[in-house]
């Protein structure tokens, strides 16, 4: 079952919420090595339930052997919430750690 994503409400907010942070995520990152700081380790196990559900999402399309895929179009509704909510874990995860 295939849907549009992007056309939903939930899915224009996933993009207003991702698509910028991703950018974001990276700066940081150098940033706050650069300046010599450790992770907070309680964003770790936030970031790996995320990462999980991410991958339990994107499994369903690599069984469709559809190997590459941007965003959750060909997933199922059940899927999309799971890759949604991995993406918003391992962002929490990512703010965890470093506040």
């Amino acid at each position: 079952m295939e849907h549009k994503y992007l056309n939903s409400w939930i899915g224009k907010a996933h993009a207003f919420i991702v698509v910028p942070f991703m950018a974001l995520a990276l700066y940081e990152i150098g940033m706050e090595y650069a300046g010599g700081k450790n992770a907070n380790l309680w964003g770790i196990p936030v970031m790996i339930l995320g990462f999980i559900s991410f991958l339990k999402a994107k499994w369903s399309v690599i069984k469709n052997k559809k190997l590459v895929s941007f965003g959750c179009d060909p997933m199922t509704q059940k899927n999309t919430y799971f890759y949604f909510l991995g993406w918003v874990l391992m962002i929490t995860g990512y703010i965890i750690s470093w506040r």
